[in-house]
């Protein structure tokens, strides 16, 4: 519980009142856990594991929109606006979530009023970065990748692979000894998928950013070399 956001301002006698409601998911990796139109009744929080959330775009392409990981919620949405999913949402490995039916929510709400306030502050963020998201999908892929780069939790210690309590490239000025590092945190296909566009275009914009001398690429690792370079990349778009 003191790792979703949303119950994190409850007291640990709160969090385990919560707790009593929730009901234990397990699934396993590509197992669907809702389609578009799909009303599920309830909402998840991700336990372990991640769930990748797509939806099918009118050209009938599929395009990722986020992935959920520990602490995150799943569902919330349909539970606000009282509708129906309109994404699909499948599991990118063995997951356990965490269910809570929305008669179990209404009633937590009532109780906890700060829960419905921190779910109100998710979405938002969540609005926020799809209005971003929204305003770069316009300009081109090279663009899109510097941005998605600048916003990735930096690696304060390659040996031990641990990042700088959440601190973003973007927000870091922190002197070093090296380039700052950031770990790109889904296979290729799927970043160019959230960035809208094709493996093949994503690649050719790396090895761009590459030959501009912005970053330097060894597998899943990313150097940014110029930090600023990308930002001005991004700001002057």
């Amino acid at each position: 519980m003191r790792l979703v956001p949303i119950f994190s301002g409850l007291t640990v006698e709160q969090q385990g009142l919560v707790k009593q409601r929730a009901r234990p998911v397990r699934m396993a990796r590509g197992e669907v856990l809702h389609v578009a139109g799909d009303q599920p009744g309830a909402m998840g929080v991700v336990h372990q594991g991640e769930i990748a959330l797509s939806r099918t775009m009118p050209s009938g392409r599929t395009r990722l929109l986020r992935v959920a990981r520990t602490g995150d919620t799943v569902g919330e949405l349909a539970y606000v606006a009282g509708s129906t999913t309109h994404d699909e949402a499948v599991a990118l490995s063995d997951a356990q979530l965490c269910v809570f039916a929305h008669a179990d929510l209404d009633e937590l709400m009532g109780r906890y009023p700060d829960i419905a306030v921190r779910m109100m502050h998710s979405l938002g963020d969540r609005l926020a970065q799809a209005e971003r998201n929204l305003g770069l999908s316009g300009l081109g892929v090279d663009v899109r990748l510097a941005d998605f780069l600048l916003q990735q939790p930096i690696r304060r210690d390659a040996s031990t692979d641990t990042a700088g309590a959440g601190e973003t490239a973007a927000g870091s000025r922190a002197a070093g000894v090296g380039p700052l590092q950031v770990l790109l945190p889904l296979s290729k296909k799927d970043i160019a998928s959230l960035l809208g566009t094709t493996p093949e275009s994503f690649s050719r914009a790396l090895a761009r950013l590459t030959a501009d001398g912005l970053i330097a690429v060894d597998g899943e690792v990313v150097s940014l070399v110029d930090p600023q370079g990308l930002e001005d990349r991004v700001g002057d778009a």
